[in-house]
């Protein structure tokens, strides 16, 4: 078992542990506002999953396209995602431990849920160019926030601050896409006449996991 030393040595001086905490700290804060933007995300879907029929839009094909999209596909992946960036809270910022729980909490679960889950997210097929247009973005973000905590990872194992600067770019990067993603799902949504659909119509478990309802 991998082992990480917390005392302070002479080949790591006190500089060198403040900038691995000072650098830990900042990763979290990038990952705990990719979490509230997450947050957001899953109730803007909910406000998007619309009943077409009663829409008036069951013609228009990127209407029904995009619900699909969303109902059938990113719906039945999310949980994947919001259990690996729980995970992942629950080591870090206020939670965090030590360096060893924080790097096996990466190896065995954050990391590998996000890799299925970005594998769900590329295995999806929107038919038209406006959804598939708008999953590459997702796409693009989530392979930013994994490369992420990859480096994270890497920074851990090697006590070496220096990787916390481009782990925390890919961070950024993915929260940049994920707000894009964001906003272009709403604007899609506008322009095809997308209307929202209750709770109540939404039969699925997985509407209560996201929404976290009890």
């Amino acid at each position: 078992m991998k082992t990480f030393k917390s005392e302070k040595t002479e080949e790591r001086p006190d500089a060198f542990e403040e900038r691995l905490a000072d650098a830990r700290l900042e990763a979290r804060d990038r990952v705990a506002v990719r979490l509230s933007i997450k947050t957001k995300i899953i109730a803007l879907i909910f406000a998007v999953a619309p009943a077409l029929a009663t829409a008036g839009c069951a013609t228009d094909k990127v209407a029904m396209d995009l619900t699909n999209y969303l109902n059938q596909g990113v719906l039945n992946i999310a949980e994947l995602e919001e259990k690996s960036l729980a995970r992942y809270a629950s080591v870090t910022g206020a939670n965090y431990k030590d360096d060893q729980t924080t790097y096996e909490a990466l190896r065995d679960y954050v990391i590998p849920l996000y890799r299925r889950f970005i594998r769900g997210l590329r295995a999806l097929q929107p038919e038209t160019e406006e959804v598939r247009s708008l999953n590459r973005i997702y796409v693009e973000g989530a392979d930013s926030l994994l490369e992420g905590f990859k480096l994270v990872m890497l920074a851990i194992e090697t006590q070496d601050p220096s990787l916390i600067r481009p782990a925390n770019e890919y961070l950024e990067k993915g929260r940049l896409n994920n707000e894009r993603w964001r906003n272009e799902l709403v604007a899609l949504a506008e322009k095809h006449g997308v209307t929202p659909q209750q709770k109540k119509d939404a039969e699925r478990p997985i509407w209560d996991i996201l929404l976290g309802t009890p």
